[in-house]
């Protein structure tokens, strides 16, 4: 008995920490877009361990970082997120941060300039600005690509340092535009820009195209144009958003050669990548 109960526990040792490598530390790259309804919480797991968190937060859902963020990171085996970018200053992208930091330890963490501007006067920026100031972390600003493990990069498309201060602009046009790159297939997190952004983008980049698609501004049929999707020509449209949303983008989806995936009816939903550049999907669908 006392031979066999230590031989036990280090194999157990060896099971659950085999697990949570083979879960940390893989070849592809892996997207999930978690289920927090009106609201965006986007995590990349980075070919070799590393980790982004793109935003975090919900309209409608309380408490979304210790009910929905933090339990999925831990069935991950995640331990600590080394990059956080955030898109803007809407609630429903960033409220549920707090409680992430409070969860597991963050490396870095990046906004645009138009976080800043409103982390001096007001609101969900200036919370979290001081929040996070006071748990010894410090928000930068987004002024470059970052190349990240496994020959992932991730581009900075929108604002980029441009002004954005012109009145057809809204609030949410000035949100943080990503292009992220790996094995030839690229992805494009669009925030919540709305159609003067959307119109720009494809203004400065004609040639733009995107395997994969993550709406801008939830899906909303209202503030998307109808041909922004077509002219990024996507295999796939991933919808962050709430169940009326889900209900009324259904009747009015402009672009049909793409397969579309909406989190109030897939559940969270999962990108991977492998080397070779092959897409897998994967849905958490109830």
């Amino acid at each position: 008995k006392k031979a066999v109960c230590p031989v036990m526990a280090v194999i157990i040792f060896l099971v659950v920490g085999g697990i949570k490598w083979s879960r940390t530390h893989t070849g592809e790259l892996i997207l999930t877009c978690l289920d927090v309804s009106h609201g965006q919480a986007i995590f990349a797991q980075l070919p070799g361990g590393g980790s982004v968190l793109f935003d975090a937060g919900s309209l409608h859902i309380s408490d979304p970082g210790r009910r929905i963020v933090a339990p999925f990171l831990d069935y991950m085996g995640i331990s600590r997120i080394d990059t956080v970018l955030i898109s803007h200053n809407d609630i429903d992208h960033i409220n549920a941060i707090p409680e992430v930091v409070e969860h597991l330890p963050v490396g870095r963490i990046y906004a645009n300039e138009a976080f800043f501007e409103d982390a001096e006067a007001w609101g969900a920026a200036k919370f979290l600005s001081d929040y996070l100031n006071k748990a010894g972390l410090r928000i930068e600003q987004v002024t470059q690509d970052f190349h990240l493990g496994g020959k992932v990069r991730i581009k900075s498309l929108w604002p980029n340092g441009r002004p954005v201060a012109a009145e057809q602009f809204t609030e949410n046009d000035k949100s943080l535009v990503l292009l992220i790159e790996f094995a030839g297939r690229k992805m494009l997190l669009c925030s919540d820009i709305e159609k003067p952004a959307q119109n720009e983008i494809l203004r400065l980049y004609p040639d733009l195209h995107a395997d994969i698609v993550v709406a801008p501004h939830h899906g909303s049929v209202r503030t998307t144009e109808a041909d922004f999707l077509q002219s990024l020509d996507p295999d796939i449209v991933i919808h962050s958003c709430g169940r009326n949303e889900y209900e009324t983008q259904q009747q009015t989806e402009h672009d049909q050669s793409a397969r579309h995936f909406y989190t109030p009816e897939n559940g969270a939903i999962t990108i991977r990548i492998r080397k070779d550049g092959s897409v897998r999907i994967e849905t958490t669908a109830r």
